[in-house]
């Protein structure tokens, strides 16, 4: 955009409040922002590998920026600063619950969701600082993904996603049995079915590791129940949807259960986890919603429509024990007009 553009809209936006949804992206963000300062700077204190530090060293600082960037915005607009995550929610001082190569895949797990959320927010935000502020964790995303990559590869612990031969030339459906709900009829899986199921698989992968992680030093029986039924909801999800992947010949992404440690104490808050756990929910059914759209074949969008069911029904859950111990913030609301004309 011209500068002369941009700098006439911030001047005529300058007392412009935010919109709902420029509220509610920003006070999510700060949230899990102050939830990842606090896993990285863990991760920070028990890591062993140079590479894979320097990768956490630069995630971590891209998430307390947009803590500090954030905090100054709260403050500015005179919104109250969310209470989120600190030092009373992580302890430095406890033994390494994961493996460095986790902590790797972990980082490149957060720049793949971090890509989605920020690019979902750019379309609903109209001010431009915000836009600007956006733009920037897009491309810190975008940056964080491919050091990410380069070194998980280098660490030969990144498997490509499947391969399927090229068209050799262009065609058009012309069989009904396309979109049957017969599954004896049903079509070799499409490439975005394939990149769907893959994605829901990648994400139960490292959602057991860490509810499993967690299950072994939450503080109450009660959590740790809770953390091992996600294990156990994740297990069921990754065998079905590989057996998708296996009928159709294609490898599936392996587990990472063998980088969890035999450690029994906790580095991070009950709190922590579990609104963590909370998150990883909302990128499950996020990654079920976007793989229903893209799916064809019947018993694909049944898998994906059952899922959204069953990981809601663990998510509310997770919201119940929350709120009955006193974690869970209240999200921006709109205004109760009923509530008010009552008084």
């Amino acid at each position: 955009m011209n500068e002369n553009i941009k700098s006439e809209m911030q001047k005529h936006q300058k007392n412009q409040r935010l919109n709902a949804a420029e509220l509610g992206y920003l006070w999510a963000q700060y949230l899990g922002d102050t939830l990842y300062v606090c896993v990285l700077g863990y991760f920070l204190s028990v890591v062993k590998d140079a590479e894979i530090k320097e990768l956490l060293k630069k995630a971590h600082q891209i998430s307390q920026m947009h803590v500090d960037e954030l905090t100054e915005l709260f403050i500015l607009e005179k919104i109250p600063i969310p209470v989120g995550f600190g030092e009373q929610d992580v302890n430095k001082g406890v033994p390494a619950l994961f493996d460095d190569i986790f902590m790797a895949i972990y980082v490149n797990e957060m720049a793949i969701g971090g890509m989605k959320k920020y690019a979902r927010a750019l379309s609903a935000v109209r001010r431009q600082d915000i836009y600007d502020h956006l733009s920037r964790c897009v491309k810190e995303s975008d940056s964080l993904l491919e050091d990410s990559n380069h070194v998980i590869l280098r660490k030969s612990m990144l498997m490509r996603p499947p391969v399927i031969p090229y068209p050799v030339k262009v065609n058009f459906v012309d069989q009904k049995t396309f979109i049957s709900p017969f599954f004896s009829q049903m079509h070799p899986l499409t490439s975005l079915e394939v990149t769907a199921i893959q994605e829901i698989v990648n994400t139960n992968v490292l959602g057991k590791t860490l509810m499993l992680a967690f299950s072994q030093v939450a503080t109450t029986q009660k959590l740790r129940s809770y953390f091992f039924d996600g294990v156990k909801l994740a297990s069921k999800q990754i065998k079905q949807f590989t057996e998708l992947l296996s009928e159709a010949d294609l490898p599936s992404p392996r587990l990472l259960d063998a980088y969890v440690t035999n450690s029994t104490i906790s580095p991070f808050s009950d709190k922590l986890m579990m609104y963590h756990t909370s998150t990883a929910v909302t990128i499950a059914i996020d990654n079920c919603g976007a793989g229903l759209s893209m799916s064809f074949r019947s018993d694909v969008a049944v898998e994906f429509s059952q899922l959204i069911g069953r990981i809601g029904k663990y998510g509310k859950d997770g919201i119940r024990i929350m709120i009955e111990q006193g974690w869970m913030e209240e999200p921006p609301m709109a205004t109760d007009r009923k509530k008010l004309a009552e008084k």
